[in-house]
């Protein structure tokens, strides 16, 4: 017998029903005991559900090891917490690779062991990836922690890019300046998979490494909140570049040759090998600055003729990696 007529079930929401993504953020720490714990605790204050975190201790001597096991063993029992055989000291890009052979998220965020994740961060760039199916990688503004006397230029740095989906190796400065903030990104674990991102640098920049490989896989997109915590202070790689112009140069000509090595299509190598012989003449000028001559009487350096060929070659290359982007119409910062 019925009991009444029939009411119209109410309409589900199929978005509703769609498990969420599973994200796994992977950290590589190096003597970070000053920061880790609260880098950590960032990560899990997170709202996006499911999560892994993944934290590969890079043969650290301060203590941090010792920390993260017991941050495993207390407040996050489901942490991962990997080293490297013997703990050795490997590099942070080594230690990323690892801990990318343990994730098994559908995205990827990265985050350096002294940086912060801002509440909300995960879920809307998510949200900004389901809705640009397209687009490989997402990355935000920063707003810097620790040493804000600083907050004006690395603000400025971080904070200065399209606001659209966009193609990497098209911006004029692509090979320039990385103004991509590492703990800011949020990558399809797929794309990455399918570039080889992993090698020994020495000096740094493997991230800029990894963004201009994934530049081949699709768009970018850049989301104007300050969802990421940066921190600046006087141990980091950041802080070792800007004291140090030769040693940026060295980092930048190792990128350089490790992107060249990686490049399938012949245009771009191209592109990559004339920046690459721009970086060798700032270089070669770097090298003939005298700073000890003007006050310890030095005699003065006599430019050889393979010294001016070399910055001949270096100005004409970088004439010529400016004409296709003249062409093409690159996005030029405001």
């Amino acid at each position: 017998m019925s009991s009444g007529p029939l009411r119209d079930a109410p309409e589900v929401d199929a978005a509703a029903l769609t498990p969420a993504p599973l994200v796994s953020v992977i950290i590589p720490n190096y003597n970070s005991i000053r920061y880790i714990q609260e880098t950590i605790a960032s990560v899990y204050a997170q709202a996006h559900r499911p999560l892994e975190v993944i934290v590969v201790d890079d043969g650290s001597t301060d203590g941090s090891w010792e920390l993260l096991e017991r941050l495993q063993s207390t407040a996050y029992p489901d942490l991962v917490v990997l080293c490297h055989p013997g703990r050795e000291n490997r590099g942070e890009t080594i230690a990323r690779a690892l801990a990318m052979s343990r994730a098994s998220g559908e995205f990827i965020a990265v985050l350096d062991s002294d940086d912060l994740f801002r509440p909300g961060k995960l879920d809307l760039q998510l949200q900004a990836l389901g809705q640009h199916p397209d687009v490989v990688l997402c990355h935000t503004a920063v707003e810097v922690v620790g040493d804000t006397s600083r907050s004006s230029y690395f603000q400025s740095h971080f904070n200065n890019n399209p606001r659209r989906p966009y193609h990497f190796s098209h911006l004029s400065e692509y090979l320039i300046r990385n103004r991509i903030c590492n703990s800011s990104v949020l990558v399809r674990a797929e794309a990455l998979r399918s570039i080889s991102w992993a090698t020994n640098t020495v000096l740094g920049f493997g991230d800029w490494l990894c963004w201009a490989l994934l530049a081949q896989r699709g768009r970018f997109l850049y989301l104007e909140q300050p969802l990421t915590g940066y921190r600046v202070h006087p141990d980091s790689k950041t802080t070792a570049f800007a004291r140090h112009k030769l040693r940026r140069l060295f980092a930048l000509l190792e990128f350089k040759l490790a992107l060249l090595a990686r490049v399938a299509q012949p245009v771009l190598a191209a592109r990559v090998f004339l920046s690459l012989c721009e970086t060798i003449r700032l270089m070669v000028v770097e090298y003939l600055w005298d700073p000890a001559g003007h006050i310890y009487g030095n005699p003065p350096i006599t430019i050889n003729p393979v010294v001016r060929f070399l910055l001949l070659i270096g100005k004409v290359a970088r004439w010529a990696g400016s004409v296709p982007r003249r062409f093409r119409g690159g996005w030029t910062p405001p």
